[in-house]
């Protein structure tokens, strides 16, 4: 338990840090049956993005993946953006460029991981502001 609470303070400062350098961008993580997934917008705004997602297995390995797409949705408004398949840089390592939010508020940003036919898929809450 201290554990836990010594990484949600470590996160706590990591996220204060990067508030006062200026940057908007975002990252965070989600863990699937099979996968850890981080995701990292440039910006949670309007307007050209670019999201790039690290895909590992459980023992912190790069992953090898089929395909890695990316589907924003706001289900409280009924609202979704095309899904769109994100490009490999690397092992693990995926990104796509797109204009993900069409409004303000919290977006659904679902990673959908392939392999072998198997998908997962790895939800992230986007808060979207206008910034």
């Amino acid at each position: 338990m201290s554990r836990f609470i010594a990484c949600c303070c470590m996160l706590t400062l990591i996220g204060a840090l990067l508030a006062g350098c200026g940057g908007s961008g975002i990252t965070q993580s989600a863990e699937t049956a099979s996968y850890k997934v981080q995701l990292t917008l440039d910006a949670a705004s309007f307007g050209q993005r670019i999201a790039t997602i690290e895909v590992q297995d459980k023992s912190g390995k790069s992953a090898q993946v089929d395909q890695v797409v990316v589907a924003p949705l706001m289900e409280a408004m009924g609202m979704a953006s095309p899904e769109q398949t994100a490009q490999s840089l690397s092992t693990g390592r995926y990104q796509v460029q797109g204009e993900f939010f069409s409004m303000l508020g919290e977006w659904e940003f679902d990673v959908k991981i392939s392999k072998g036919g198997q998908e997962e898929i790895a939800r992230f809450k986007i808060p979207v502001n206008q910034q």
